[in-house]
């Protein structure tokens, strides 16, 4: 908030920024996030950064920025950007008129009120202000578990970092908000205070002009309206839900991602624009654009389009972005290249044809595949055949298209497998056949346990994936094998194993699963993890500094399963009565889970 402040009144704009804590900042400052991780730390977080530097610092071989320098830096430069700020008011709600955001809802210490603009910029991170204004927003639901681990940090005197990761939080759940404080308090039990701030790496999300997907990082597509940089890599902080992470696990690589202008404009809504992570992406793309000196670029940015809005009228869709990226290639936010970028077009045919061809090599051109889905579809079901040594139902034209005759039999059996895995997880039952020969064949391999700070790498085990495919090709035939997988399992086995079963068996619904699964559930340490007062929260936390995993890997474990259990008709009510009580959990996370689940049968 406070960089797209900067950038618009160092434009000329009449400029209010709103903030409801005492200093500027967020995670950064009140958050006591005060290191970059990763980030593209060029152009206006350089100016930050160098300009933070200067100021006072007495602390000796301290990580990261003074979070009080970098607090002022922000509230100087915006007064002599001849910005006003009000500090401890809090924007609640907007005010539109034929789909145009014309002001915002404010709370302040002299009442409620509208501050009119002609331009608002919404920097909560949780979409709060778009929100209110009526757009359609993305989050938690029936079918999305998962979520980035958080937590709220202690102060401690003289230091600006205190990461942590130890639960999930729902940053628009007053009730959540309670709870997370109060155990807060308890579990760093000494410190000198807390923060105040939640240390959110995933929030609501607007749905925009377009959405970023991991592909479109994987494939480092490009925009003609590129107006800020993403650079990071995966560090997920929990699991990936992707079809693309399902097969080919991320890696600790760092990636650039370009983030269009039209993600961050709320679909149906005009004179508002959204940054931070509120912004339309899908959640495993987050990681990448999530990082601290990114956003702050990209707030300089949107400061400084509000600014060119405000000369149509406030029209945010009518602003001359070439201008806007000149600007930000001069201040050195940008490369020369979004200069001249278009549009990434679609893959041609061949260059289907030469992903589905390499992709036995360690999946590579499965972004390829992907992006494309329909085009590429009947492509892989033709290699498929190929390997399979089956008659070319869905073959395009009188030649094949592959050819595998350098291949040894051990590696045209292994292409086989890996296109079944493929076509199976795109929801096409061609290979169900060789996916069910392998799950039964494969007993089960090291799964994961829930991991938060610091998980990179897969969340699936490889037989996981093959599994999570196997169910989504919807093939019968193939329950009893999963069934057999599923009787193996207890308390001891890792949650990826569970989590593979629950996703396969609830993709088919068929009620032969449902009796299996309340037996699962039904054994000794599988259920009763939901928390249904404060006091069980604060004593089912662990204390001190450690980042817990077990409360949400048991957690997300006996929900997962009796939601998979519900979905396959219940068996004599186990699986309703195990959502019943995450829907009375004071966790939000688990509650908003549960109860959308529940509501499916209303």
């Amino acid at each position: 908030g406070a960089p797209a402040g900067i950038g618009a009144a160092r434009q000329g704009a009449k400029t209010l920024v709103v903030e409801y804590l005492n200093g500027l900042g967020g995670e950064g400052t009140l958050g006591y996030i005060g290191s970059y991780y990763i980030g593209y730390k060029k152009g206006f977080t350089t100016e930050i950064d160098e300009g933070v530097a200067q100021m006072k610092d007495n602390r000796e071989n301290r990580r990261g920025w003074n979070v009080d320098n970098k607090m002022e830096w922000y509230r100087r430069e915006l007064r002599e950007a001849g910005a006003d700020i009000w500090f401890g008011c809090m924007g609640s709600g907007a005010f539109v008129e034929n789909g145009k955001v014309k002001g915002a809802v404010v709370i302040t210490p002299q009442g409620r009120g509208v501050v009119l603009a002609k331009v608002v910029i919404d920097s909560t991170g949780n979409a709060d202000v778009a929100a209110a204004a009526g757009a359609e927003t993305v989050f938690l639901g029936p079918d999305n578990d998962a979520l980035q681990g958080t937590g709220l940090p202690p102060r401690i005197l003289g230091e600006n970092y205190t990461n942590t990761d130890y639960t999930f939080i729902h940053d628009d759940d007053m009730l959540d908000l309670m709870m997370a404080f109060v155990v807060a308090k308890e579990k760093f039990q000494g410190m000198y205070d807390m923060g105040q701030i939640i240390d959110s790496r995933e929030r609501r999300r607007i749905v925009g002009d377009y959405t970023i997907s991991p592909l479109d990082i994987i494939n480092e597509k490009r925009f003609e309206d590129t107006i800020s940089l993403g650079y990071s890599n995966f560090d997920s902080h929990g699991y990936t839900t992707h079809e693309y992470f399902a097969l080919r696990f991320p890696d600790k690589v760092n990636k650039t991602a370009d983030t269009p202008y039209r993600a961050l404009l709320p679909k149906g809504l005009d004179g508002i624009i959204v940054t931070g992570l509120g912004i339309s992406a899908h959640r495993d793309a987050i990681p990448i654009l999530r990082m601290q000196a990114c956003i702050q670029n990209q707030g300089y940015a949107m400061g400084t389009a509000a600014s060119m809005a405000v000369e149509n009228g406030g029209h945010t869709r009518q602003i001359d972005v070439r201008q806007l990226q000149k600007h930000l290639v001069e201040k050195g936010s940008l490369p020369d290249r979004v200069l001249t970028d278009q549009d990434t077009p679609p893959y041609q045919r061949e260059d289907l044809v030469q992903a589905v061809q390499t992709v036995i090599e360690d999946f590579e051109g499965l972004g390829v595949i992907l992006a494309q889905p329909q085009d590429a579809l009947p492509l892989l079901q033709e290699a498929y055949a190929v390997v399979a040594k089956k008659e070319l139902a869905n073959s395009v034209g009188e030649k094949n298209d592959f050819s595998f005759d350098g291949l040894e039999s051990a590696d045209v059996e292994k292409a086989k497998v890996l296109y079944a895995h493929i076509l199976g997880m795109m929801g096409d039952p061609s290979g169900s056949e060789t996916l069910t020969e392998y799950v039964a064949a494969n007993g089960w391999d090291s799964g994961w346990s829930f991991t938060g700070m610091g998980q990179f790498g897969g969340s699936l085990s490889p037989l996981d994936s093959h599994i999570l495919s196997l169910g989504k090709t919807r093939d019968t035939r193939a329950l009893p094998v999963i069934h057999e997988k599923l009787k193996t399992l207890d308390a001891q086995s890792e949650f990826s194993h569970h989590r593979a079963v629950a996703l396969a068996l609830e993709t088919m619904r068929n009620p032969s699963s449902a009796k299996p699964l309340a037996e699962l559930l039904q054994k000794p340490g599988m259920s009763g993890h939901a928390w249904s007062s404060l006091d069980q929260a604060v004593e089912q936390t662990p204390k001190g500094f450690g980042d817990d995993t077990t409360v949400r890997d048991y957690t997300l474990r006996e929900l997962l399963l009796a939601r998979a259990l519900y979905r396959c008709g219940d068996y004599q009510g186990v699986g309703e009565k195990i959502l019943n009580a995450y829907a009375n959990d004071l966790r939000a996370h688990y509650s908003q889970h549960a109860k959308a689940v529940l509501g499916e049968g209303k």
